[in-house]
């Protein structure tokens, strides 16, 4: 049987605490119920799935055998279990799980910081050493980038499987048709909606945005919809003025909703689209063209399904031609499709479940 450990869950906030929620669901749903293991959260919230709360990683080894856990996915990133990265209760915890019997699975959502702040020269060695004694006991690790999935290489032992897999949207998509879905917020059919989410995520391309919101300026069909974490702000060159719906931050449904009313979401990020880009994934998973950019992570596969320039100038293009040319959003809306095999948490749910023997 599959276990997951996360410290928090929901409502605890964060985007691991949500992804282990749905890829609950997810393993749920392919008949792979999994027993949650968390410290804080709302056990309610998986039933009727097994969730114990009030663990920390000590207690995770003892608590997995007694409810007939084989397997634990381990959700990491360094900040989950320490404020500063370093936690010498995972790495005893660690100890813990491996010396019980159990497997143990990683999903690497982020190693370890870089050397580029004060403060991180000091941690960012210790936590290279926690990361690699936590692969290096692992079987399976899990990396949303290819350039994590490399990092990994270089730490696990020989024979652990590493895979760049998906993290997929972590919010349900909506159970509106894009007609019901329009019809809330009063879109017309002759309007053409380009929608901005959650823009106050790390990393996402400000001045990309800007430089859309200029080339589309005066646009007569173009509406802009700004909703999710920071879409109230204001910012630099964004658009504003009677073209654009604000909704803010929103409820997960309402954001889904929202998301199945576009026809264009404009994503574009510093580092370059990824898997682990929730926000794009979420659009993807709902059929949404979506633009976003190349850079120093950009996962190339993700060609497949997105449109990914190379500059702001580009960016901005892309957007202009598809808001012009129906017949290339419908080709752009045909790509995204393939999400549901390539990158939807419900594919990592399945490759869960072929690689950890959870049936």
């Amino acid at each position: 049987m599959i276990g997951i450990y996360c410290p928090g869950i929901p409502p605890v906030p964060g985007g691991v605490s949500d992804h282990t929620l749905a890829l609950a669901r997810a393993l749920e749903a392919e008949g792979a119920p999994p027993v949650v293991l968390a410290e804080r959260g709302d056990a309610a919230r998986f039933e009727p799935m097994t969730c114990i709360t009030g663990l920390k990683p000590g207690d995770v080894a003892a608590a997995a055998r007694a409810n007939g856990v084989t397997t634990l996915v381990l959700q990491y990133v360094p900040f989950l279990f320490a404020r500063r990265g370093v936690s010498p209760a995972l790495v005893r915890g660690v100890h813990r799980m491996h010396a019980a019997g159990l497997k143990l699975a990683v999903v690497v959502h982020e190693a370890f910081v870089p050397f580029t702040r004060i403060p991180w020269l000091v941690t960012g060695g210790p936590q290279r050493l926690q990361y690699r004694y936590l692969l290096r006991r692992a079987t399976h690790v899990y990396a949303p980038l290819p350039r994590y999935a490399d990092i990994a290489r270089r730490y696990v032992r020989a024979g652990t499987h590493v895979t760049v897999a998906p993290i997929g949207a972590t919010i349900p998509a909506s159970t509106l048709t894009r007609a019901e879905a329009r019809a809330r917020l009063g879109l017309g059919d002759d309007r053409v909606a380009l929608g901005i989410f959650s823009p106050a995520a790390s990393g996402f391309a400000h001045p990309w945005i800007a430089a859309a919101a200029a080339r589309l300026a005066g646009h007569p069909r173009v509406i802009w919809v700004r909703f999710g974490f920071g879409s109230a702000r204001p910012l630099p060159g964004y658009p504003e003025g009677p073209n654009v719906m604000m909704i803010g931050e929103a409820s997960a449904a309402k954001v889904a909703d929202t998301m199945r009313a576009l026809d264009i979401a404009a994503a574009p990020y510093t580092d370059g689209l990824t898997m682990r880009r929730s926000g794009a994934m979420l659009a993807l998973a709902h059929g949404v063209p979506v633009v976003s950019s190349e850079g120093h992570l950009f996962d190339a596969n993700l060609r497949a399904l997105a449109d990914c320039a190379t500059d702001a100038e580009a960016f901005a293009e892309r957007l202009a031609r598809l808001v012009d040319d129906p017949a290339e959003r419908a080709a752009a809306a045909r790509r995204a499709t393939g999400y549901g095999e390539q990158a939807s948490i419900e594919s990592l749910a399945r490759m869960m479940i072929r690689d950890l023997g959870a049936r």
